[in-house]
């Protein structure tokens, strides 16, 4: 469920079956600035939610949900999987919120970590090629700032840190790109993403449509995350089938 809306709907190819000659190990690039696509999509308050869809406790500060096992022992898990089945997520661009950009695990100057700068550097660190590099990979060349998105602020901002394109890091790069039609990601993200998650399947012998009978397969391609979360919480019909749309 949560691919399809991630990548577009028709991103990833049919399943053909396991196939011996496919690496299915993660690459760098997808563990190392692809994959913390998540950080933007953060919101800044964590709703906490009663089966009548009002919060009586109040919504709880990310900043603040941090090693906070207090905040599960009072509540239960419950009001938590509600508030985040019912809070939209922030657009997939460079921008993360206070939360994580200044107050990772505790205030600037007493504990707290900038995310944007740690997966900055962590690319640095792990020797990932520009976001240039990797979009030439792609078949994507990139000769200027312009070439990464038409917002012109942002072209603004990245021209501000970066003397030339050939410099951008690769995690501000992807986060940067006009997102591809019909996705929440730029074209150069979702092809590593695509990637990575079609090696993570075709290259694993023991992947379930390759060796579950039809029938058993159809069940487990028919259960929905709403059906786990129902099937293991005091949730109920409040929640929606579709757990990755809201209801409007």
């Amino acid at each position: 469920e949560f691919l399809p809306v991630l990548l577009g709907p028709r991103a990833m190819r049919p399943y053909r079956g396991y196939q011996a000659s496919i690496d299915p190990g993660i690459s760098n690039v997808f563990a190392t600035a692809a994959y913390r696509v998540g950080h933007t999509l953060l919101s800044p308050q964590v709703l906490r939610l009663d089966a009548q869809g009002t919060h009586p406790l109040g919504s709880l500060p990310l900043a603040d949900a941090f090693f906070a096992p207090d905040v599960f022992v009072a509540t239960g898990l419950d009001p938590l999987l509600r508030g985040l089945a019912a809070q939209r997520a922030q657009d997939v661009d460079p921008y993360v919120v206070d939360g994580v950009r200044n107050f990772l695990f505790g205030p600037p100057g007493a504990g707290g970590f900038d995310l944007v700068s740690l997966n900055i550097n962590r690319g640095r660190d792990h020797g990932l090629p520009s976001y240039a590099d990797i979009r030439a990979m792609f078949g994507r060349p990139v000769t200027s700032f312009e070439d990464i998105t038409r917002d012109g602020t942002l072209v603004g901002r990245l021209a501000a840190a970066y003397t030339n394109v050939e410099q951008v890091d690769a995690w501000v790069g992807l986060l940067s790109e006009d997102h591809a039609r019909g996705a929440m990601v730029g074209p150069t993200l979702r092809a590593i993403l695509v990637d990575q998650f079609e090696r993570l399947r075709d290259g694993d012998r023991f992947w379930y449509e390759a060796y579950l009978p039809p029938e058993v397969v159809e069940f487990v391609n028919s259960q929905r995350l709403s059906t786990i979360i129902r099937r293991n919480t005091s949730i109920g019909s409040e929640l929606a089938d579709d757990v990755f749309h809201l209801r409007r």
